[in-house]
């Protein structure tokens, strides 16, 4: 399949309806332009009202989990050349654009945990969901081991409503993060429960695997709790682009495990058609959470940002960065029909350590080994490991040798065989033959999460409540604050 890179010009109202061919059908949310609150930037752009009100009716928050200031730069720099931009600046990225152009708050966030200074996912979201810094693994539980109450609770009792989109599983830290309380992260059955018990309205992601009877170690069909519960329970593309009634609830897991990497989403159909993208997801969930009379709290994450980080995958990380940047699109012109709504664009912490390196002498070399490096991937490293072994070892090669370039020896497939069992040889080794910087400029650090500070960027009512610097555990309080949750 194709890729259709994204228009060059900054949404209007009908390019957004038209974004993702869903215009006019499904989960969109629709009204005429109105009530937006700019002002003028210094270069004549309207831009983005900074927000000096302490009250808001909504909270959209984005986060592009795994995110190096690396990441950001490359995707920006990448979606200039998928445009043809022949110089630097001709066409930013969303988040960049809001930088560059508009008016808002920027933050440098501290991420450390209660005992690490680079932190986890889960460690991460519980700051900004219970304004205290937990131990990595924990969600929302004390070093001490007690419960702690997540945003979810507060927005509940003040009458708003929770949407959680992700592209992992929807059971994983950082949705998990906002709505539930367990000592260990990994206990993803438990958090799927969760979410039903606390009627969380909207879920949408992936991970099936921990709502369905024959894949939940307790063999309890949460599906079927869920519709007898008022939820509208859907698994496929086509299924949230057809619904043309606006359900109270929505539940939808559109894969088994984590979804599928972009870069592999827009290359095979098969998957296209059963996956829709982060910012169709979102654009369904605000669907919903805009019936909701007393406002919400939404969650977005571009998870597999992090994933592409600890695989130190060039291809997928520069795919799922211009993904998650779609959905600040989305904010956008959500956010002009409805001004009461604060939105916070930041990451959780880095990964992986992502660079883009000089090549060449004078490093001329750079440009070209970058673009044409990216260009040339069509398949992540974790879609090839899922094909080995289920692909004949001819078929394999040739598939190896189409999307990564890679030509890989009889003595080669002898060593991926002895690493198959593995649940990450199979990846790792391909990546150390592949030699992304090589082949494209792009070097990681490490395969961990880094410790560096991070972006945190907003708009909206209350948005100027965010220091230049802030901690994860502040963002709790802006948070609070705005919607006046005690």
């Amino acid at each position: 399949m194709k890729e259709e890179p994204m228009s060059t010009d900054r949404l209007t109202r009908r390019g957004f309806l038209g974004t993702g061919a869903v215009a006019g059908a499904g989960l969109l949310w629709g009204s005429s332009l109105g009530g937006c609150s700019l002002v003028q930037a210094k270069d004549g752009h309207e831009g983005l009202h900074a927000g000096s009100e302490s009250q808001a009716k909504n909270v959209i928050f984005l986060v592009a989990d795994g995110m190096n200031t690396g990441t950001w730069s490359l995707a920006d720099y990448y979606l200039q050349h998928q445009n043809g931009s022949k110089n630097l600046g001709n066409r930013r990225t969303e988040w960049v654009h809001l930088y560059a152009e508009r008016l808002v708050n920027r933050a440098l966030m501290e991420t450390c945990s209660a005992n690490s200074l680079v932190t986890d996912s889960a460690a991460a979201g519980s700051a900004w969901a219970c304004g205290q810094r937990v131990n990595n693994g924990s969600l929302n539980y004390s070093p001490e081991g007690q419960p702690l109450t997540p945003l979810h609770d507060l927005v509940q009792k003040s009458g708003r409503a929770t949407g959680l989109v992700t592209t992992t599983r929807m059971s994983h830290a950082t949705p998990a993060s906002f709505a539930t309380s367990v000592p260990q992260r990994g206990m993803e059955d438990a958090i799927a429960a969760q979410y039903l018990d606390k009627g969380v309205e909207v879920l949408l992601g992936g991970g099936s695997r921990h709502f369905a009877a024959e894949s939940r170690a307790d063999g309890e069909d949460l599906f079927g709790k869920f519709r007898k519960a008022g939820y509208e329970v859907i698994g496929k593309r086509d299924e949230l682009l057809s619904v043309t009634e606006v359900p109270d609830r929505l539940l939808g897991t559109f894969w088994g495990t984590h979804l599928p990497y972009t870069i592999d989403r827009n290359h095979r159909e098969e998957v296209a058609r059963q996956v829709p993208t982060l910012a169709e997801m979102m654009r369904a969930a605000l669907k919903v959470l805009d019936s909701k009379p007393n406002g919400f709290l939404l969650q977005v994450e571009g998870g597999r940002v992090d994933h592409a980080g600890h695989g130190n995958d060039p291809g997928a990380i520069v795919h799922d960065q211009l993904a998650f940047d779609e959905c600040i699109a989305v904010a956008l012109e959500y956010t002009r029909d409805h001004p009461d709504t604060l939105v916070v664009v930041t990451t959780d912490h880095g990964c992986g350590g992502c660079q883009l390196n000089g090549m060449g002498a004078s490093y001329l070399d750079t440009d070209k080994t970058f673009f044409n490096g990216i260009d040339a991937l069509s398949s992540s490293f974790e879609y090839l490991r899922n094909q080995f072994g289920v692909l004949s070892r001819g078929e394999f090669k040739d598939l190896t040798e189409a999307s990564i370039q890679l030509v890989l020896t009889e003595d080669q497939l002898d060593v991926l065989d002895g690493l198959k069992s593995t649940n990450y040889g199979v990846s790792t080794q391909l990546r150390k033959w592949y030699d992304p910087i090589q082949r494209t400029g792009v070097n990681f650090t490490s395969t961990n999460h880094t410790g560096e500070f991070v972006e945190l960027s907003a708009w909206g009512p209350g948005s100027g409540n965010f220091n230049s610097f802030v901690t994860n555990t502040d963002v709790n309080a802006v948070v609070r604050r705005v919607l006046g949750l005690s």
